[in-house]
């Protein structure tokens, strides 16, 4: 669900069928992620130009939010409008209600030199690969299955109808219904990456109109900056090579090959010269960097000089 229909909802210019669908998601994504939603969003959301509106989107948040004391900004400019509108008895109600049991999170970093896999509460298993983190709050498993990635690892769902598995990569949302997936969200890359491996797998990022639905063997290549979003094929068991000790790039620019150099090895890669357009798509065992730099001094015509934990390139 992109982010500009969440706040056309919020409010009230959605049409009837588009609210009710955009209603249904937000139900299944429960009260916390709408917290941080609101937070993030609330100047945008909060830009109405009728007292109509402002009534509208005032009775929305109040009523979606979860009953607390004065924990977040917008939740009160939120009863402050309910207030003006003449509401104020419900917006006052929820806003004296006892604070609801705050949420604990529980956050699993690999600080390791090789990949460490991990068990979910709902038996599902995520194999992270070096410096990712994966966080999740403790209701985890109620309403759905939602889980903050940053870096790389791999996922194998278990599958549950009744409970979505959702992957939120920064502006990208991956929506599982039952599947093994990779998601590659380096904090500083200028992509995300989602191949999928089996099953079926739903993405929404700020460049798609709605729900993506992926293949597998698909890859999802969400550009940061351009805000674009392309899909390409893959073979489905490449789709987590890095667990089989293969470094595997498709399509990938110059510098996001040497940041997914630096995660692996460690290193830290000095480049000045003028950014490269070509892209670079080879599979590498990853105990061979010298292997690796020799393909890409051949395709860029550089020259890889290391001192201690730097390479410089010229």
């Amino acid at each position: 669900m992109d982010q500009e229909r969440i706040i056309k909802y919020f409010q009230g210019h959605c049409p009837a069928e588009e609210a009710r669908q955009v209603q249904r998601w937000l139900d299944e994504q429960g009260a916390e992620w709408i917290d941080r939603f609101m937070e993030q969003h609330w100047e945008a959301i909060a830009q109405t130009s009728t007292e109509e509106q402002r009534r509208h989107l005032a009775s929305q948040v109040i009523a979606l939010s979860p009953a607390r004391k004065a924990k977040w900004r917008w939740l009160a400019s939120a009863a402050a409008a309910a207030c003006v509108a003449a509401i104020a008895g419900a917006a006052w109600w929820t806003w004296s209600a006892p604070a609801s049991q705050p949420l604990a999170w529980t956050e699993i970093r690999n600080d390791s030199n090789g990949v460490r896999t991990i068990q979910l509460p709902d038996a599902s298993t995520v194999t992270l690969n070096k410096h990712a983190v994966v966080r999740y709050a403790s209701s985890y498993n109620q309403k759905n299955r939602q889980v903050e990635l940053a870096g790389e690892a791999f996922f194998e769902i278990h599958p549950d109808a009744n409970r979505p598995f959702i992957v939120q990569a920064g502006n990208t949302t991956a929506r599982v219904y039952g599947t093994a997936f990779n998601v590659n969200a380096l904090p500083g890359a200028g992509e995300t990456r989602i191949a999928l491996q089996s099953g079926k797998i739903g993405v929404t990022c700020d460049s798609l109109a709605g729900e993506k639905i992926l293949s597998p063997g698909q890859l999802l290549v969400f550009d940061k900056q351009s805000r674009q979003t392309t899909v390409t094929q893959l073979i489905p068991a490449k789709a987590d090579s890095w667990r089989k000790g293969q470094l595997s790039f498709v399509n990938t620019p110059f510098k996001e090959v040497l940041l997914q150099l630096e995660n692996t090895y460690g290193l830290h890669f000095i480049y000045t010269g003028k950014p490269q357009q070509q892209t670079v798509t080879a599979d590498f065992p990853v105990n061979d960097l010298p292997k690796v730099l020799q393909h890409l001094a051949f395709i860029w015509e550089l020259d890889f000089r290391q001192r201690a934990d730097s390479i410089f390139i010229k």
